[in-house]
C-alpha cells in the first residue's frame, strides 16, 4: 500500500477506535489518545510543529516549558512521538 493516502484503518492499541492506517506508522494511536499523552510521571504533554516547514516540539500543557523526551505515556502505555512525514504530529505505541 502507498503511504501518501491512507485507504484502510487499523485500531489504536490503546483504546481500539479505528485510526487512519499509514505503513510508516503501524502503531499510531488516535487522536483522543494523543491527546491523553503525559510524561512518566503524569504531566500532561502538548506537541507541535516548530514551524510550517516542519520540525517537531513537545511542551508541558499550560506551559512554555520544553519536554526534551520522545516517549511519553498513555493509560501506563509507553509510548514514541514523532513527526508525521506530511506534517504534523504522530504518536505510536513503542514497541
Amino acid at each position: 500500500m502507498s503511504d501518501e493516502m491512507p485507504n484502510e484503518t487499523h485500531q489504536c492499541q490503546i483504546c481500539n477506535e479505528n485510526v487512519d492506517h499509514w505503513d510508516r506508522y503501524p502503531n499510531q494511536v488516535c487522536e483522543r489518545c494523543k491527546n491523553k499523552a503525559s510524561d512518566a510521571y503524569g504531566r500532561r504533554l502538548e506537541f507541535s510543529n516548530e514551524s510550517l516547514s516542519g520540525g517537531f516540539t513537545a511542551f508541558y500543557r499550560g506551559t512554555e516549558e520544553k519536554y526534551e523526551s520522545r516517549l511519553c505515556y498513555i493509560d501506563g502505555v509507553r509510548c514514541a512521538i514523532g513527526e508525521h512525514r506530511f506534517g504534523g504530529i504522530v504518536v505510536e505505541v513503542a514497541k
